[in-house]
């Protein structure tokens, strides 16, 4: 959990007072705003991740505008791409997989990972520089999936991946639990 700044009993320049209630103030224009909230940013191909405090103003000025992501696609999105990790790696055989040749196997067999991109043509980057993909990198990368993905080699250049035996993939949970997953 990153480390947030609370500010009390300091004079605000947006209300022209001293609070004595606790308040956030953004991380790049230092002002109390109504509207601050705690954002994730990706960098590093995907591989790091910043937390931070931003009004809506100053995240638009410096990052863009906002991409509304379903989260449930999200997830199913990135399921889709463990599935074919695990499909590729111990199914099929083979001790390791690139992790964006697995994203574009995903992406012509998953409607999910389509729908997160918002595109039902078609995308011709799905390399280490697409910013969508950063998030999935990042949470495979960091060892949050180490039960069920193994990063074999941490090159950005050739993010190697394997399946580790035992792992499960959510179809397959949800399987043993019979219970039917739900179509979008």
């Amino acid at each position: 959990m990153p480390n947030i700044p609370i500010r009390v009993g300091q004079y605000c320049i947006s209300h022209g007072y001293i609070h004595e209630e606790e308040y956030l103030e953004c991380d790049y224009c230092n002002e109390h705003k109504s509207f601050i909230s705690l954002k994730d940013r990706n960098y590093n191909y995907g591989f790091s991740r910043r937390s931070y405090l931003a009004c809506d103003d100053c995240h638009f000025s410096l990052f863009g505008p906002f991409r509304l992501v379903d989260g449930d696609v999200m997830d199913r999105a990135y399921e889709s791409i463990l599935d074919v990790i695990n499909d590729r790696t111990e199914k099929k055989g083979y001790e390791t997989i690139d992790y964006y040749e697995a994203v574009s196997i995903a992406y012509t067999e998953s409607e999910y990972i389509r729908k997160h991109f918002d595109s039902p043509k078609g995308i011709n980057n799905l390399k280490k520089d697409n910013k969508a993909l950063w998030e999935f990198t990042y949470r495979i990368v960091s060892r949050e999936e180490k039960e069920r993905v193994k990063v074999v080699n941490k090159d950005p250049d050739n993010l190697l991946v394997s399946w580790v035996p035992g792992g499960r993939t959510m179809t397959e949970i949800l399987k043993a639990m019979r219970v039917e997953p739900v179509r979008i």
